[in-house]
């Protein structure tokens, strides 16, 4: 069945045979033309009506609804008879089509929203919907997106479509700045580009999340500066106070002995965030101590457990010394000079310093005991409050050679130390070694009396209180004998 097409919609075209002369409406009192809508048009009836006059054959034409359809019911003059030729019968008539509206409907979800405005907590989800003619487009959703007072978005907020045809929709936006340019709100804009059919259900995902404008207390937050001591030559050092611009700071600092007032200077934090002060620390000949002050718009952490001092001080030490030395009570030793050498206090050395010690002595040197590195006194220090001064030496005794040389006169004790220099110290130190501890009490020669009888031992003019018995001789001697005759104590002996 053939059909034409009418301004958006379309109309069948009915056709029969039939015998000449005979009354067709026997057979076909009315045929029914089928009017069908386009795609996106409707089509009504009682818009639709036959133009007079209706063509020969034609009794009536009546219009009438069928569904999103029309049916046009033409009836026939009773009696027709066909003639010889085709009949064709036009039906003319006045209707239209209308554009069917195509509607939307959809909602907006929650998909994480915090320190919101709008919309505040409970507004989603909301609905939302529009209509339009197919193929047209129209703004079917505005969406504000405002961060509560004191609070920007660091995250762009997002709006995302999670059901539906994202081909349908166009997403733009507007964004507001504070003056600190961040952003504080944002305008979605949804249009939508009406397709063929209705669309319900569609879903969109709201994400956003505001987070608290940082806004510090105009203040001086810290500061910093190198507090180790000052070489005694003197040095330059930028005193460096960091805080919030516009707040105000002075810096005074006094040397004592003498009252030297190195700084005296304040200021203004400027849009740097940070002001740097030179202090110059002059040479000085004695020991000296510099007492800062920080003052101003000092931030509350200033002078608490957990802060900087406001106060604090800075010495500058003259060159120590460290020292190694053996020391004993025996009158025959005689202890040499100590070995000395000059650092600048605290300092950390990294290469071995090597000592030289020396003793000497009228007679010979004979160790008891041998000396371990661990004997040598004042190793190993610490300071007695930990990041206060004064600082002692902290050094220890790797390794150590002892030397005895009994064939010179005097004999001669000498000892090489390899010391590892952990800190120096700002006050002198010597380090000793007793050889009381170590070295056997001096030997000298003494004179033994040959005799048989202690008589013998003890009157000869040159006894020394101490014989061989009798038979013997001081080779063959299996003892020495005491003034009373009974042996005398293994060892050695002096007068």
């Amino acid at each position: 069945m053939a059909s034409i097409n009418i301004n958006n919609f379309s109309v069948t075209i009915v056709s029969f045979p039939e015998t000449t002369g005979v009354d067709w409406t026997q057979d076909n009192p009315s045929v029914v033309l089928l009017l069908t809508p386009d795609t996106g048009y409707t089509i009504t009836a009682s818009n639709f009506s036959a133009t007079s006059p209706l063509p020969t054959y034609v009794s009536s034409v009546v219009f009438s609804q069928n569904g999103a359809n029309i049916d046009c019911v033409v009836n026939y003059i009773s009696p027709s008879l066909m003639p010889a030729n085709d009949v064709l019968i036009d039906i003319c008539a006045a209707g239209y089509a209308e554009q069917t509206p195509v509607t939307l409907s959809g909602t907006i979800k929650d998909c994480g929203i915090s320190n919101t405005l709008f919309p505040a907590s409970g507004d989603l989800p909301s609905a939302y919907s529009g209509s339009g003619d197919f193929g047209t487009t129209a703004t079917v959703l505005t969406q504000s997106v405002t961060a509560s007072t004191g609070y920007y978005f660091e995250v762009e907020p997002i709006l995302a479509l999670s059901i539906g045809n994202i081909n349908n929709y166009t997403i733009t936006n507007s964004k507001t700045y504070n003056s600190s340019n961040q952003l504080t709100s944002i305008v979605f804009t949804v249009t939508y580009t009406f397709p063929a059919a209705n669309a319900t259900g569609d879903e969109f995902c709201l994400t956003a999340k505001a987070k608290l404008i940082y806004n510090p207390l105009v203040r001086i937050n810290s500061y910093s500066f190198n507090q180790t001591p000052v070489p005694i030559g003197g040095i330059t050092r930028n005193f460096t106070i960091n805080g919030i611009t516009g707040a105000n700071w002075a810096l005074t600092s006094t040397g004592n002995p003498g009252g030297i007032n190195i700084v005296n200077t304040s200021g203004t934090i400027d849009s740097t965030g940070q002001a740097i002060v030179n202090v110059i620390f002059p040479p000085q000949s004695v020991e000296t101590t510099y007492t800062f002050v920080l003052t101003g718009d000092l931030a509350a952490s200033f002078d608490t457990t957990s802060g900087q001092p406001s106060t604090f001080i800075v010495y500058q030490f003259t060159d120590t010394t460290l020292a190694f030395g053996f020391t004993s009570t025996d009158s025959a030793i005689t202890v040499g000079a100590v070995d000395s050498k000059t650092f600048v206090p605290v300092q950390t050395q990294n290469i071995p310093q090597q000592y030289t010690v020396i003793a000497t002595s009228t007679g010979s040197f004979v160790l008891a005991n041998q000396p371990t590195t661990g004997d040598w006194s004042n190793q190993g220090l610490v300071p007695a409050v930990s990041g206060q001064y004064p600082v002692p030496y902290n050094q220890v005794v790797q390794t150590q050679t002892l030397a005895i040389d009994n064939t010179l006169t005097p004999s001669k004790l000498t000892a090489v130390l390899n010391v590892n220099m952990q800190i120096t110290g700002t006050q002198n130190l010597v380090s000793n070694l007793n050889l009381d501890n170590f070295v056997q009490g001096t030997l000298v020669p003494v004179t033994l009396t040959f005799g048989s009888t202690a008589t013998d031992a003890c009157c000869a003019g040159t006894s020394s209180g101490y014989f061989v018995a009798s038979g013997q001789t001081f080779l063959t001697a299996t003892s020495i004998l005491d003034a009373s005759g009974n042996p005398a104590a293994d060892g050695f002996y002096k007068q």
